[in-house]
């Protein structure tokens, strides 16, 4: 069978036209990366995939739970609970909070550890259909988001999640911070100075990438890399009952 004719496989994000403007959903395949400053609606849409994973196959979803790592704050319980009560998904479906597994860690070391040894355990014991690190820049010190000398845990990261993906029956979401571009240079968009921390040894493990951003009250998605879609960007909302593509 050539690469070809192989079908890539998407996890529904729970709005049809969301699907469609992302060609089919999120990928099955390699590192998403969702990245933007704070409040842009990254942790809004991991979350809403925490239910749609566990959707039949279907459905867009994947019949399985999720394991989310959270590095820099505590789990939104009271976010998840509300769109467990709210969503459309919630309401049309039968999804709960039992199959969200979620760990905390601090240090890069925990982290790596974890992606080694806690994460396959989880998996070989019940079916989880997708990992997200909220946020993978964390554990970092600032000055070490640019410090090569940390690309080996960088590359170490990297290569463990695209392991764990390697079927494409496992759903990787990787939440990101975002750096002030300080020179002339536009490197997301005309009017964009954000771009992605870590450099270039974490980009080049990336497979699609999003750029989250607000200007005024609206929020905007960028796809910046997918191999599946050319750049474009769309307006989105986040809404009691989670997030939808605007009208």
């Amino acid at each position: 069978m050539d690469a070809a004719s192989i079908k890539e496989r998407f996890l529904t994000t729970g709005c049809s036209r969301l699907d469609a403007k992302l060609g089919g959903g999120v990928p099955c395949r390699g590192i998403t990366q969702l990245y933007g400053a704070a409040g842009t609606g990254k942790t809004q849409l991991a979350l809403q995939l925490c239910l749609t994973v566990q959707l039949p196959i279907t459905a867009g979803g994947l019949g399985a739970g999720a394991i989310y790592i959270c590095t820099e704050t505590a789990f939104p319980s009271k976010r998840l609970q509300q769109l467990l009560k709210k969503s459309e998904i919630a309401k049309t479906h039968s999804v709960n909070g039992d199959v969200i597994l979620v760990d905390h860690i601090v240090t890069i070391e925990e982290l790596v550890l974890c992606l080694q040894r806690k994460v396959p355990v989880l998996m070989n014991a019940r079916k989880i259909g997708l990992l997200i690190i909220d946020s993978i820049a964390a554990p970092y010190r600032v000055e070490d988001w640019k410090d090569e000398l940390q690309g080996r845990t960088k590359r170490i990261i990297g290569r463990q999640l695209h392991e764990l993906c390697k079927n494409d029956d496992l759903c990787v979401i990787c939440i990101n911070q975002v750096s002030t571009v300080i020179d002339s240079h536009r490197l997301i968009s005309e009017d964009a100075n954000e771009q992605p921390t870590l450099g270039f040894t974490w980009s080049s493990m990336i497979t699609t990438s999003i750029y989250f951003y607000r200007r005024l009250s609206s929020r905007y998605a960028c796809v910046m890399l997918a191999s599946h879609l050319p750049r474009i960007t769309f307006q989105f909302e986040v809404e009691e009952s989670g997030v939808r593509a605007a009208d």
